[in-house]
């Protein structure tokens, strides 16, 4: 597939090999090393480039390259990790049946209040410090979720199953760290910012954090780094597994976790292309 994606391409534009490959090397330094000879052994199916080469040179010629993942029938293994999310064993039924999937935004607040019990959820399980430093200023539950996605361009993933609440996903700018945390913290200009992150089993995986890669890889500015605050031991364990890098935060005598990943790190790992085409593979976008 990838090399008659190439083909079609180079053909569709008039380019010899010799021309193409003059193109990706003016266009991209990691493909100095490409030549002819390598080019035809790829559109023949001989050979094919690592993944994270095969990635670069889809996205410079325009492809999206789930759509090629998904073409290839990649989506089956995932790692070996996510069967200990399992914590029930009434939960292991989720493999083979759906969930249900609520996106909260700016554009129907009024979600918030309809399933208020599944936010009182939320607060319950998650050891969240941002969480805690709002409920310190007296905030209510439901009004620290108005204040973040009203006021902090926020989005509120919430997965069910027969309506109890398997997984969820708080994104907002990084200004609500800002505005709430009583300490200082060194982040980068422009970060995709995970605030709560939590879900019970592997098919919620794809929910909530397949949909959310799947945004910051399409997103304005895929340079910059996906950061998720987590406490969670289970769900630290699942994305250091990813590739996560992490550092601690120490806020208010609590410590918290700020993990982060690159897109080119996301790109390069076929547990992410898994997961992301899973995600994708269902029309959710």
């Amino acid at each position: 597939m990838f090399g008659e994606i190439i083909k079609e391409f180079r053909t569709k534009n008039g380019l010899s090999q010799t021309e193409f490959v003059d193109a990706v090397q003016r266009s991209n330094d990691d493909f100095n090393n490409l030549d002819v000879v390598t080019l035809s052994r790829w559109e023949r199916g001989v050979t094919k480039p690592h993944l994270t080469r095969q990635n670069e040179l889809l996205d410079l010629i325009g492809v999206d390259i789930f759509t090629v993942w998904d073409k290839e029938g990649n989506v089956k293994s995932l790692p070996s990790y996510y069967k200990k999310l399992k914590r029930s064993g009434y939960i292991d039924v989720l493999d083979t049946l759906s969930s249900t999937v609520l996106i909260i935004n700016a554009t129907n607040m009024y979600e918030l209040r309809r399933h208020k019990e599944l936010i009182e959820l939320v607060f319950e399980f998650e050891s969240n410090v941002l969480f805690s430093e709002m409920l310190q200023k007296g905030m209510t539950r439901l009004a620290i979720m108005e204040n973040l996605i009203d006021q902090h361009n926020g989005e509120l993933n919430l997965v069910t199953f027969y309506g109890q609440l398997i997984g969820h996903v708080l994104t907002v700018n990084k200004s609500a760290l800002q505005e709430h945390l009583t300490a200082e913290i060194e982040l980068e200009e422009d970060i995709h910012l995970v605030a709560s992150f939590n879900c019970i089993s592997p098919v919620v995986v794809k929910d909530t954090l397949g949909r959310e890669a799947y945004k910051y890889i399409h997103s304005l500015n895929p340079e910059r780094k996906m950061c998720i605050l987590q406490n969670d031991k289970k769900m630290f364990d699942l994305l250091f597994s990813l590739g996560f890098e992490y550092k601690t935060l120490r806020i208010a005598e609590k410590s918290s976790k700020l993990m982060s990943i690159e897109s080119k790190k996301i790109k390069s790992q076929r547990s992410w292309m898994n997961l992301i085409a899973q995600y994708k593979g269902e029309e959710n976008e």
